[in-house]
């Protein structure tokens, strides 16, 4: 049932588009904007781990229906489950965005391919070549965690509630960067954050050495040293970061180094198609995963 609900939902999120549930979930930040104005909400979310206690009440909601549409037979499971997994997917589309970008750079939209890559990124990217393609290669392969790898492996582990738990997770993170909240949420919420990629990082990264360049990717994985100081990435974005672009041998490290001085700016035909390459490593990893959970889940079946 597992890797039918998995299949369902990734059919739907990538053939069946306008089927797709909104993703927006602006519910989430009504209900923190709530506990914000409320003395007791308030109070919790700065009290030692409130974030949990933030997330307990939505989670418990999924958890509850989750044992309800279990209790009413396969279908509705099937049926609940695909449809929590959509949601907790995303909630951006890897997919569209990638083609949006590559689709206005190669047009000369500069403006517009900047506003994706900005997007991409969560942050002003370099606007010359290569260094801008470079930037969303490195985005790519790390949202190919964030937006499907992580939500479907919490998903096969604990069903509904875990990829709920993980987007929950994710919002809350995003939230306490992007507005004003207690320093002590911010802090919690990153660490349950780190918490909860530790594991997707680390499967994503090895599917990029099977898909990949596997002696780049081991190297890189072994020489990888977290510097929280550097960026304000956490250290699942490095790690993927890093190991992705290790996986892909389509750019050229003398023309890197001289665009990082500001020596060339690149015309879109001239540019190696990385961002390309990124995105195939990213589906190339996500079917591979999806083929051992759809393995898993035979050899449970006869077992």
């Amino acid at each position: 049932m597992t890797i039918l609900t998995v299949l369902a939902a990734l059919f739907v999120e990538r053939v069946l588009q306008q089927h797709r549930p909104q993703r927006r979930h602006a519910w989430f930040d009504g209900y923190c904007s709530s506990l914000m104005r409320s003395p007791l909400g308030s109070r919790l979310m700065s009290a030692p781990w409130g974030v949990i206690l933030v997330l307990l009440l939505p989670l418990a909601v999924v958890a509850l229906l989750q044992q309800v549409t279990g209790s009413m037979g396969g279908l509705f499971a099937f049926a609940y489950g695909a449809f929590i997994l959509l949601l907790s997917l995303g909630p951006r589309d890897l997919g569209e965005d990638t083609d949006a970008f590559i689709t206005a750079r190669d047009q000369g939209d500069h403006a517009a391919a900047d506003t994706i890559a900005d997007t991409l990124c969560a942050g002003e990217t370099a606007r010359t070549e290569p260094a801008r393609s470079l930037a969303v290669a490195r985005a790519i392969v790390t949202l190919g965690m964030k937006r499907l790898i992580g939500p479907i492996f919490w998903f096969v582990v604990f069903g509904p509630v875990g990829a709920a738990a993980y987007r929950a997770v994710h919002l809350v993170s995003e939230r306490a960067r992007d507005t004003e909240c207690p320093s002590g949420m911010r802090k919690q919420s990153f660490e349950l954050r780190n918490l909860v990629d530790w594991i997707p990082a680390r499967l994503t990264a090895a599917g990029y050495a099977v898909a990949g360049n596997f002696d780049a990717v081991a190297h890189a994985w072994r020489t990888f040293d977290f510097m929280p100081s550097r960026t304000d990435d956490s250290e699942a974005d490095q790690l993927l970061g890093e190991t992705g672009l290790a996986a892909l041998d389509t750019f050229d490290e003398e023309l890197l180094e001289a665009d990082a001085h500001g020596a060339v700016s690149l015309d879109a035909t001239l540019i190696p198609p990385i961002v390309e390459d990124a995105a195939a490593l990213v589906w190339r990893t996500l079917a591979m995963w999806v083929t051992v959970i759809a393995g898993g889940s035979l050899v449970a079946a006869f077992a």
